[in-house]
């Protein structure tokens, strides 16, 4: 733990309490001092022979030893910490008149050499200065300003004082030991704590507020423990039953059809037999897919805030850069621990399930009569996956059961519900120039500080009353930056004075890293504010799609209706047709399986476009120079609906194009589920073997790829309102587009304990529409005199300017005394 001074002058803690103060130095270096360092062994004077001091005892016989081993530990006195600018290097060592003295006496009382060294510890090496020096240093008084007196008596009279010895000066004597804890005769001197800053919080739980004003008056202090629908257990549940009625279904089917030679006779590819073997296998299949999809794209949304509701900053590292959507279906996008990866990764496989759906069934030929059977191996396949599918939920529903706390108080749909949790936040500022960022690494860099931000409820440090939830930081350590690695991108948070600080440096005037932008990003320039579209979205990507799908509707057409290929007259497999084995025919598979992958990815393509137009229509709402309506632009929840409900709400609010291409990408779903059905190897009166088409289904399929061309052409008009300076798929981009005076500082989004109280402070449903305010994504000033791009509310000209107490700086964001909330 890092302590500070209240100039915020970075320290270590002091490791042993001492009675000696520390040194006003405003940037000292503390270094841990083990214990005071026996004296150097005396030298005597040099040889003639020699330059180098000579050692007394057998040393000066064999020259100094390299390492000289002590045969126990020495005596460790327990010193205070120093700081080594306080001592100054040591003087050469001049021996003193006790030494000669000494070795008199020794060289009378053991007559030969040998007899003296086994009366030592370690033969060849005199001990007696050691033990001297411990003596002397456990009887002398400790200076304040040192450490060591220079008047202390000695236990052996005439001896000199000795002066203090620096590790390292003479290795071949010093052997470092770790410290040894000793019981003092002294009381121990704690140091004095950190002044508390008056802007420094504290996070606290319910259960603290509860105990602080009482359970009656915490009853209006909701728990952060919201999760939702998708994510409770019913929900989950839910699809876990599908799971077992899909696995059962399929084992019956299986078994059933190898114990009875097939299960149905067939009649024809036209009736209700043909539909319910062909078509509703997939149909099934679908509404799992819809359902497995929809619980991922909720876990993507709610866990970031999760993960900002933990008690562990190493948890909460990366996750206000964290997406809040899946990129796409089409390929699997792993992130966090294993209880979230893996149902995602089971998601992805059960996109194989429609093209398996579709050739689960085939006819077959017994004892003369054509029959409906189940293909084993296919469908004991599906089995596993659907099996997977129902473990990857039990996971899910453990995990979020376990999950007691969310740090969320209703379900964070919309542009506004962001404002409303960080309304009271501490660390506005620091999202002011990053507006125009042009990605999110230099966004990413610029608040590398804000990384291990937390989600809940606050008060104040020093003991003031009040509580509040918000998205915010203690502040009590702002130097401290984490070096860790982000546990989802694996992206190293790097110091300002790393790898960053060296290639980049901050704006003065943006705050944002010099080399994340150019000028389109730097000072009062607006050239960034149109930079970003959607990869699928831009012009070069959209008329790839396009032309792709045009080109491929013209071949099916031309090849459909040609005279020389009509498909009614249909066409050879190339493929054997016969049921082998399990009832499995390679033609029959082969021309349900592909044309139904195939159908499937452009699903999957389509979806991912949609998607985007989803998330970025509230911000081409916001983008109109008249402003829009909260219905149609903060409170717009599209990114957040399920399958099918976005386009209702899309038709409620007018956004026609969404609500229509949003029921397109959910009617696409049909492209693989008829297309799979669509072929069938039959047997004409000549006796030919060929693939023969179902009219109808083959007819709805040209009308849906149709229908996918004009989707794709109808998304290039009118797209320079989805144009932002950046993506806004995680909650650090899109709190830099909020984070502006005008929004934080707005009393609708302040201290609300619900969303049902917001949309009232909103006046949603007041008065008419005309009288309704209305917001707008725009460059404002603010009151320090800087353009900062944000949401804000639209105001008329004829409006004053509104100044409120609430405005004026607190702390590390807003200085405003809060409101308590309850």
């Amino acid at each position: 733990m890092n302590f500070q001074h209240s100039s915020f002058d970075h320290v270590e803690p002091e490791r042993y309490a001492t009675s000696r103060p520390t040194s006003p130095s405003p940037h000292p270096t503390i270094v841990p001092f083990y214990a005071p360092t026996p004296p150097s062994i005396p030298l005597r004077s040099p040889s003639p022979t020699s330059s180098e001091p000579e050692l007394y005892g057998p040393d000066r016989l064999s020259g100094a030893p390299q390492i000289v081993r002590a045969y126990s530990r020495p005596i460790i006195v327990e010193g205070p910490l120093r700081r080594v600018p306080d001592l100054p290097v040591s003087p050469q060592y001049q021996q003193p008149g006790w030494e000669a003295a000494f070795n008199a006496s020794m060289a009378t009382e053991f007559r030969d050499e040998l007899a003296r060294m086994e009366g030592v510890i370690t033969p060849g090496v005199d001990d007696t200065p050691y033990v001297q020096y411990a003596i002397e240093a456990l009887t002398r008084n400790r200076d304040r300003d040192t450490g060591y007196s220079n008047d202390g008596a000695s236990s052996s009279d005439g001896a000199t004082p000795v002066p203090p010895f620096i590790p390292g000066q003479q290795p071949e004597y010093y052997q470092p030991y770790p410290p040894v804890p000793q019981h003092h005769q002294y009381e121990p001197h704690v140091p004095a704590p950190r002044l508390v800053q008056a802007n420094e919080w504290r996070p606290v739980d319910r259960e603290f507020i509860v105990s602080t004003i009482g359970e009656a008056r915490a009853n209006s202090v909701p728990a952060l423990n919201f999760k939702p629908v998708a994510l409770r257990t019913p929900s989950l549940m839910v699809l876990m039953a599908l799971c077992l009625h899909m696995v059962g279904a399929l084992i019956f089917s299986a078994v059933y059809s190898e114990l009875h030679h097939g299960i149905l006779p067939y009649v024809s590819i036209y009736g209700g037999q043909y539909f319910l073997f062909r078509i509703i296998p997939p149909v099934m299949g679908a509404v799992v897919l819809f359902y497995a999809q929809f619980i991922i794209i909720t876990m993507f949304r709610v866990l970031p805030f999760t993960r900002l509701a933990s008690d562990q900053r190493d948890e909460r590292e990366g996750a206000i850069f964290q997406e809040l959507y899946p990129k796409s279906f089409l390929w699997p996008q792993l992130i966090g621990t294993w209880h979230i990866w893996v149902p995602i990764l089971v998601a992805w496989l059960i996109n194989f399930t429609i093209p398996l759906q579709n050739s689960l069934f085939t006819v077959i030929l017994v004892d003369g009569e054509w029959k409906w059977g189940t293909v084993q191996g296919v469908a004991w396949a599906l089995v596993a996956l659907y099996f997977a599918l129902f473990v990857s939920t039990v996971i899910v529903w453990r995990y979020w059961a376990r999950k007691e706390k969310t740090s969320l108080l209703w379900d964070p749909r919309s542009i506004a519900d962001v404002v409303a949790i960080v309304s009271d936040t501490n660390t506005a500022d620091d999202y002011h120039g990053t507006q125009l960022a042009r990605t999110k690494d230099g966004i990413r860099f610029a608040l590398r500080r804000r990384v291990g931000d937390r989600l809940g409820y606050w008060t104040w440090k020093d003991g003031r009353q009040g509580f509040w939830y918000s998205l915010g930081n203690s502040m009590d350590d702002p130097n401290a930056l984490p070096l860790a690695r982000d546990q989802l991108t694996g992206k190293r948070m790097e110091r300002n004075d790393e790898k960053n600080g060296e290639k980049q440096s901050m704006s003065p005037e943006s705050g944002v890293a010099a080399g994340d932008h150019d000028v389109e990003g730097s000072g009062r320039s607006m050239q960034g504010r149109y930079r970003y579209l959607p990869w699928c979205m831009r012009n070069n990507q959209l008329l790839y799609f396009i032309v792709t799908a045009f080109v491929l509707l013209l071949a099916i057409f031309i090849v459909s209706f040609l005279p020389s290929t009509r498909i009614t007259d249909g066409f050879l497999p190339w493929l054997s047709a016969a049921p082998g084995p399990g009832a499995f025919s390679a033609a029959d598979f082969l021309y349900s399986f592909l044309p139904s992958l195939l159908g499937m990815i452009m699903f999957l393509l389509f979806q991912s476009l949609e998607l985007s137009v989803r998330i970025l229509q509230p911000w081409a709402a916001l983008s109109d120079p008249r402003g829009a309506r909260a219905e149609h632009s903060i409170l717009a929840d599209y990114s957040a609906c399920a399958p099918f409900q976005s386009s209702l709400h899309a038709l409620r609010n007018g956004h026609l194009r969404v609500a229509a291409l949003s029921l397109l990408s959910n009617l696409f779903i049909l492209i693989p589920i008829l297309a799979g059905a669509t072929f069938m190897a039959l047997t004409p009166p000549s006796g030919i073997v060929r693939m023969y088409p179902n009219i109808p289904a083959f007819a709805v399929v040209l009308t849906l790829l149709a229908l996918y061309l004009f989707a794709l052409i109808g998304l290039l008009p009118g797209r320079q309102a989805f144009r932002l300076p950046h993506a806004v798929t995680c909650l650090a981009e899109i709190i830099g587009f909020i984070a502006n005076d005008d929004l934080i500082n707005d009393l609708a989004f302040k201290q609300c304990r619900g969303r049902d109280e917001m949309l009232t402070k909103m006046g949603l449903g007041k008065g008419s529409p005309e009288t309704q305010p209305r917001w707008l994504f725009g460059v404002a000033t603010e009151a320090g005199g800087d353009e900062l791009l944000g949401v804000r509310r639209a105001k008329r000209f004829t409006e004053k300017r509104k100044v409120r107490k609430s405005q004026i700086r607190r702390g590390g964001g807003s200085g405003s005394e809060r409101v308590m909330i309850v």
